[in-house]
């Protein structure tokens, strides 16, 4: 509030009969001279525009912080559900036997994950040989590591969509 005390402007304004006889009254109920009634309301007054103009700006940022907030939610429920098929998959390729190591004398048995990573779960052994032996094929270590990287991002595209219901 400001300090009554600092009363030396002056605001001339006419009103309308009914709001005078209500600032009058206002005095009146809180044992206030006029001039000191006018001071409160219109600094009342004032506040309270001020105040609406923060409170509009914070809803605004709320209900954008809500969309956000939502978009984010959406977003993590597609995550999960990713998720979930890809440790689907993983779980499938990691039940399907697929073969024996090559390395000796390993020879454990392997399966569609330990084809995927490349590598035996035992020995860590390369498992290329599997997919292209050096023999049959003029294909070099590192395109076969290629052709097998391509074949598991293409396994986990398929997961991906599939769990998008595509």
């Amino acid at each position: 509030m400001i300090a009554f005390s600092d009363m030396s402007q002056v605001i001339y304004a006419r009103v309308p009969e009914i709001l005078k006889e209500s600032a009058e009254e206002f005095a009146s109920d809180q044992g206030l001279t006029l001039t000191s009634a006018i001071v409160n309301l219109m600094q009342t007054g004032l506040e309270t525009v001020a105040n609406d103009r923060s409170i509009s700006k914070l809803e605004s940022r709320l209900a954008q912080s809500e969309n956000q907030r939502a978009a984010i939610e959406a977003e993590l429920r597609v995550a999960e559900n990713e998720l979930a098929g890809l440790r689907s998959f993983i779980l499938r390729a990691k039940q399907i036997r697929v073969g024996k190591c090559p390395t000796s004398p390993c020879h454990e048995e392997i399966t569609g994950f330990d084809l995927l990573s490349g590598q035996c779960h035992k020995c860590g052994g390369s498992l290329l040989d599997l997919l292209a032996p050096p023999s049959s094929s003029s294909l070099e270590q590192r395109e076969i590591g290629m052709l097998v990287g391509a074949l598991g991002a293409i396994l986990v595209g398929a997961v991906i969509l599939g769990s998008k219901g595509t």
